[in-house]
């Protein structure tokens, strides 16, 4: 299963985005959009069952800027699944069987499709809340900015 990007993410992005970034001021990987979603729909923990998805994947793998934090990633879909579910961490056997349901140790991301297919829909749910509570972005310095007081404020985590 890829990473794929959900619809509404590239216009979204557009002024931001340029793959060559000769000049150091634009994302130069589609997976940066998708992970700017995907920790957006993770700290909500919320996502969309019924996303609509591009029709061509960005990846089926991290790339190299990602590959250290796969496991990172893994976990943080394990802890947002398990808080989400309400799954004690003293459940040993349900803690089991949620990481058998999406984590695969031996996979190049360390998830397995449904792993992915989660994250996806997290990617989706988050670029929902993302459209709802800022603005499109101009300059790259002012959406981490407001990225990032999007989350310190609580924004990111309010139904939509």
């Amino acid at each position: 299963m890829p990473f794929i990007l959900p619809r509404k993410t590239r216009p979204f992005f557009n002024a931001i985005y340029d793959p060559k970034n000769k000049n150091g001021t634009k994302l130069r990987l589609l997976f940066d959009e998708y992970y700017f979603c995907m920790m957006v729909g993770l700290a909500a923990e919320k996502y969309d069952p019924d996303a609509e998805f591009e029709s061509s994947e960005i990846t089926d793998a991290y790339p190299a800027e990602y590959v250290d934090s796969r496991e990172y990633i893994a976990g943080l879909l394990f802890a947002t699944e398990r808080r989400r579910r309400g799954i004690s961490a003293e459940d040993g056997a349900a803690l089991e069987k949620l990481m058998t349901e999406y984590i695969d140790p031996m996979s190049r991301t360390h998830l397995n499709n449904e792993g992915i297919k989660r994250l996806n829909q997290y990617a989706a749910w988050g670029i929902e809340v993302m459209l709802d509570v800022m603005n499109k972005p101009v300059r790259l310095e002012e959406f981490l900015a407001d990225y990032m007081e999007c989350f310190h404020d609580g924004r990111f985590s309010e139904e939509i």
